[in-house]
Order: C-alpha cells, then structure tokens, then sequence
C-alpha cells in the first residue's frame, strides 16, 4: 500500500475527517506486519482497537454484575449517622427558629408607642410640614456647599503640583470660586 496515502489518511484520522472505508483501510494495513517504526504509535493504537474489537466477555462477568447489582440495593442498616454535635446543631437552629417567630408574632421587636407615633401625623397643615421640609432641605445644602470649598482648595493644591511635575503642559486656567 502506497505509504503517502497512508500518511494523508492518518492525517485526516486525527482531524476527524476520515470516512468508515478509510478507517477500515487504515486498519487493515496497521493489522499487517510491514508497517514502518515511524508510525509504530499508529499501528499499536490501531492494533489495540482491533484487539479490543474482537474481545468478548464470558457469562460469569453477567452473573458477577447482577449479584452486585443486588447486594448493593439492600438497605444497610441507617442511612446516616448523627453524632452528638450534628444533634446539637439541629437543635440549635431549631431554637433559633423558634424564638425568632414567638419575638415577631408577640410583636416584642417595637414597641406599640413607637407604632403609634409612626401613624400619627406630626404637622397639623400641610404648609407647616412643607416649611420644616424646606428647612432640611436648606440645612443640606449649606453642608454640602461647606464641603465645596474644601475641595476646592484640594484642586489648587493639585494644580500646583502638576506645575511643579511639569511646567509647560500646565494649563494657564484660573480656579473657580
């Protein structure tokens, strides 16, 4: 057999582009004896297909099989064991459970006053609650403008410093206020 077609043919073997035919040529020449050591890998991989091929169990493997089968579907004895710890754990979580539901379902977690003051209405008109909402809101801004200024000064600091790293790449731009 021409060993360049052979020699495509395990190519295309391994790119998994070979047809049945192809493969059953392939292994009628590696089941010959006149195959070259540099595709000795080839010959004992196709040699131990063939082997493999033509291998056939006995009955007593069949048999062996059920009796395992079988032997390993009866209970042996409990499923799992628990020790003393696993039960103290159980138990913990358990009570953990409990209480959890009992503080919840007592409603122990609030107080009913503070429930109370929750429901009732702090401001008489609406107007007034509008003017204390403003006034927050003021108070919010005036801190957070305070904080402005701060940065501010940071930004200076960072332009000074980029003047000192790099003198002609600095931008001639003043500071905000």
């Amino acid at each position: 057999m021409d060993l360049s077609r052979i020699s495509k043919l395990l190519e295309r073997y391994w790119n998994c582009e070979t047809s049945v035919q192809e493969e059953e040529e392939l292994r009628i020449f590696f089941s010959g004896s006149d195959v070259p050591e540099d595709l000795a890998e080839s010959k004992d991989l196709f040699r131990y297909f063939e082997k493999q091929r033509n291998a056939t169990l006995d009955n007593k493997f069949e048999e062996e099989l059920i009796a395992k089968l079988e032997s390993s579907t009866k209970p042996r004895g409990r499923l799992f064991k628990l020790n003393f710890n696993t039960v103290m754990q159980i138990a913990a979580v358990t009570v953990g459970i409990i209480a959890a539901s009992v503080i919840f379902k007592l409603d122990l977690w609030t107080s009913s006053k503070t429930t109370e003051a929750l429901v009732e209405d702090t401001f008489k008109t609406p107007e007034e609650a509008y003017e204390e909402t403003k006034k927050a809101f003021l108070l919010i801004a005036e801190k957070m403008n305070s904080g402005r200024v701060q940065t501010q000064k940071i930004g200076a600091l960072n332009q000074a410093e980029e003047k000192i790293k790099n003198p002609e790449a600095v931008d001639n731009t003043s500071l905000q206020d």
